[in-house]
């Protein structure tokens, strides 16, 4: 079920496996204060939905003009704002630019850690991949 959408994103709820699909537009085109927005707009319903499960797809979402700092600040909060919920896990389908991939990677490693986040992330190179994860049982 469409929970959202407003030309930008648009978050499909299923119930039944408790995953939240999101597929982020290009950051190089909406700019940053959207992409806020957007992210925000993605933490406020999972809170309100209680999604354990969220299927991120970043894979147009290509970041080369944004400043490392400009970022991880954006990534923080979003990861702040998800420590509020009680989202479990993440799949992120990735995007077909190294260099890309090893920032994110590299920064969203160090934040969870500092932040101390309860969900677990995973990048992975397609939806199918990624949501078959997501499925999969979680150990209590």
């Amino acid at each position: 079920m469409i929970l959202y959408q407003n030309g930008l994103i648009e978050l499909d709820y299923n119930p039944a496996t408790d995953v939240l699909h999101v597929t982020l537009p290009d950051a190089h085109h909406i700019g940053i204060s959207e992409l806020k927005r957007s992210l925000d707009t993605i933490a406020s319903y999972i809170q309100s939905y209680d999604v354990k499960k969220l299927l991120l797809n970043s894979s147009n979402t290509l970041l080369h003009d944004m400043d490392d700092t400009v970022y991880r600040g954006v990534v923080a909060q979003f990861f702040t704002d998800l420590k509020k919920s009680r989202l479990q896990r993440i799949a992120r389908v990735g995007t077909q630019t190294p260099s890309h991939e090893i920032r994110s990677a590299n920064v969203t490693a160090a934040l969870r850690q500092e932040l101390a986040a309860s969900f677990v992330l995973e990048t992975f190179p397609s939806e199918p991949n990624a949501l078959q994860w997501l499925l999969q049982p979680t150990a209590n």
